[in-house]
């Protein structure tokens, strides 16, 4: 082997090995990280990938999915040509077709409905990605239609709904400030790694950490000083017990209390009956344990809490757990004060970094007026109320009744029809729609279902302008071509704009002309981010200085903290204002149903569905698995690998058994998302949250047994 094939070999960069290193990010999380990604290129292919060092958030540490972002972008099921549907829905036959027959089709198809049925009756839908939901929701407006939908109504945005409700706006925690830290459904080991570093160095300076979830985890053993092994669906009881203990030990904040909370008479009325006692009979905790956290949390200050964006809220009670667990900060004075739960703006793109844009305003310049209730609007007014976004876990049942009004067709960016429960319900009701689009990387379920069907990029093939907590922007450049035919989303949409013949000059003009129209008002040159291969500080980026807020008054209609909701009170008046307790399932037979199902915990090296046709990913669990109390296996004769059928008043599926001691006893837990045994399909379609609209997840009354018939 000579020295040049050596260095190629070890894929060294230079001139000589023709490879060089270019600068993107991972886009399969969440957008609170998109990791950093130095990504080494020859023959304008990706050959390997490495963490950025010095990026902001992940300084050059990657997670398994980050790593496998290779054979993520290669994966063989890419679409590689705009498609046209040939035979029956579901089938998958298609013929390829040029972007000019697709962008004509679909704007005929649109127009024609619109002027028959109104352009209410199109869905304009985004999925898990939402760099270009701005431009999604703008293009709805112009072409008339309220209905801008997101996967959204399933994930994080039912919290910043709740923080909306109790103080106008949606907050987060300074844990690095903070004496006690209550992690409450917490794993960062498996959901935040990036956040791991920050927990270790509070951790050595003697912050108390409080875990409150019913799994043993990472967190729960490398981290918690106090463990709470809480029943399922059963925090907003906890919260409660603990409110009635900070006030009958004397631990109220009484000076915030008067001055900045409303509602804490009837709060204090309301906990009375949460005494340690029934508390501990609801949860299943020791009181002992009860008393610790509490006191820890109310006296050890300041304190903050992490709720995490899904566990809680993905209880049929999650919202009103929600607020009982934000109420502790309210009565403590722990909101709003340096290591608390502190107040945070959206800069661009569900991020806060500290300063502002344009974005909403960009998003609604041009709504109509006199528009009709969006998609699940009456059934959920206090997300309606809320939201900027239909709540699209009523999109099925408005399919089929057609009340209010009638959906005959849906754009969909990316739409997962596992992200619902009983899924296969959507996908019979997308099958009645007069005209389906799908813009898809990869063929899914749903693209098999449409009528026209569009490749798109991933982050490695576009460009992307990106915030970061800390004041950060970037302009993430294209690292290779577009892969086959696709093109990006924000391309897709000004194109769509173009065919549709939309007066919208400004989403017309493309991406970049409206990210700088965005940034008008910042003191932020995109020329400068585009210049840099690295996120670069913003000008009037400023840090939030705690208790600013709470001088100015909250956003909220008595411009308190809110403990008894007037939101509530006049938007949904038969719900409850308080923070009322109630159990988590309903309509339900728990002699013939006694296990409680929970779905959607995180996998390290899995988000949702999207790494499970990653063969690198896939092989570290790949086969659907319920993992179940190791005591509940004995005692049932099932043996580790062993096939089993979970059973609920929804359906039926049969995985693997995985016996642990991690579950507690009468508990199973599912990892969603493998198409041949979808945990979802447990779950009844009303399982709902009425305050938010979102589904039971982690909550549901079920069975087990030995056998069944796999796939």
């Amino acid at each position: 082997m000579t020295e040049l094939e050596r260095l190629q070999a070890a894929k060294i960069p230079g001139k000589e090995t023709g490879i060089e290193i270019r600068h993107t990010f991972c886009s399969v999380c969440e957008p609170l990280f998109h990791c950093g990604i130095d990504t080494y290129i020859k023959d304008g292919e990706v050959i390997k990938i490495e963490g950025t060092p010095g990026y902001p958030v992940n300084n050059g540490n990657l997670c398994p999915k980050g790593h496998a972002n290779r054979q993520y972008i290669y994966r063989a099921d890419r679409i590689k040509t705009p498609l046209r549907r040939t035979g029956p829905r579901g089938s998958g036959e298609f013929e390829p077709i040029s972007w000019e027959e697709a962008y004509r089709e679909i704007a005929e198809k649109l127009n024609r409905i619109k002027e028959i049925y109104g352009p209410e009756s199109v869905l304009f839908y985004s999925g898990y990605a939402k760099w270009y939901r701005s431009f999604l929701q703008r293009l709805a407006h112009s072409f008339g239609s309220p209905n801008f939908g997101s996967e959204s109504s399933t994930c994080h945005m039912a919290t910043v709904e709740a923080w909306k409700d109790m103080v106008g706006r949606f907050s987060v925690y300074d844990v690095q400030n903070a004496a006690t830290f209550m992690a409450w459904a917490v794993n960062p080991y498996h959901s935040k790694p990036t956040q791991l570093r920050q927990l270790y160095e509070v951790k050595a300076r003697g912050q108390k950490i409080v875990v409150i979830d019913p799994r043993v985890t990472p967190m729960t053993e490398k981290m918690a000083d106090l463990h709470l092994r809480i029943r399922p669906g059963t925090d907003g009881a906890l919260a409660l017990g603990m409110g009635k203990l900070i006030i009958d030990n004397g631990w109220v904040d009484e000076e915030y209390v008067k001055n900045h909370v409303y509602g804490f008479e009837e709060y204090v009325d309301y906990v009375k009956q949460f005494d340690l006692k029934r508390v501990c009979d609801i949860t299943g905790l020791r009181g002992e344990d009860i008393e610790k956290a509490t006191e820890w949390y109310a006296v050890n200050k300041p304190s903050c809490i992490s709720q995490s964006g899904a566990p809680i809220v993905h209880h049929r009670n999650g919202y009103q757990a929600f607020r009982a667990i934000n109420c502790l900060s309210a009565i403590t004075g722990n909101y709003d004060v340096l290591g608390g739960n502190i107040p945070a703006g959206e800069t661009y793109s569900h991020q806060w970094a500290n300063f502002e844009t344009r974005e909403h305003e960009f998003a609604n310049a041009t709504k109509p007026r006199d528009l009709p209730p969006r998609i699940g609007d009456k059934r959920f007014p206090l997300w309606a109320h809320f939201m900027d976004e239909g709540q699209m876990t009523d999109l099925t049942r408005q399919i089929q009744e057609e009340v209010p009004y009638p959906v005959k067709a849906v754009m969909a960016f990316g739409l997962n029809h596992r992200m619902f429960p009983e899924p296969h319900k959507l996908l019979e009701a997308v099958d009645k729609l007069d005209f389906v689009m799908s813009a898809e990387l990869f063929m899914t379920e749903m693209c098999r279902h449409s009528d026209i069907v569009l490749p798109v990029c991933t982050s490695f093939e576009r460009e992307e302008f990106k915030v970061y907590p800390g004041g950060f922007a970037t302009y993430i450049k294209p690292v290779i071509g577009p892969l086959y035919s696709s093109r990006p989303d924000s391309t897709v949409i000004k194109e769509l704009a173009d065919a549709l013949e939309l007066d919208d000059p400004l989403l017309r003009s493309g991406y970049e002309s409206c990210v700088r129209w965005m940034l008008s008002d910042c003191k932020l040159e995109l020329d400068d981010c585009i210049r840099e291969d690295m996120p670069i500080k913003v000008p009037d980026a400023k840090p939030y200085e705690p208790g600013l807020y709470t001088k100015q008054g909250y956003d909220t209609p008595t411009g308190k903290f809110e403990l008894w909701s007037k939101s509530i009170e006049r938007y949904a008046p038969g719900l409850n204002p308080l923070p009322a307790y109630t159990p988590p399932w309903d309509r339900t037979n728990e002699v013939d149903y006694p296990m409680v199902l929970s779905i959607g915990a995180r996998l390290p090296f899995a988000l949702h569905s999207r790494m499970h046709d990653v063969p690198w990913t896939r092989s570290l669990r790949p086969d659907p698995m319920v993992d179940m109390n190791d005591e509940d296996a004995e005692a049932l004769d099932i043996r580790e690998g062993e096939l089993v059928t979970i059973e609920s008043p929804a359906g039926a599926i049969t995985v693997k058994a995985n016996p642990t001691a991690r579950i507690m006893p009468g508990c199973l837990q599912i990892y969603h998302g493998y198409r041949e045994a979808d945990a979802n399909e447990l779950v009844d379609d009303f399982h709902l949250d009425p305050y938010s609209g979102y589904p039971g997840y982690n909550c549901v009354r079920c069975r087990i047994r030995k056998g069944g018939k796999e796939g």
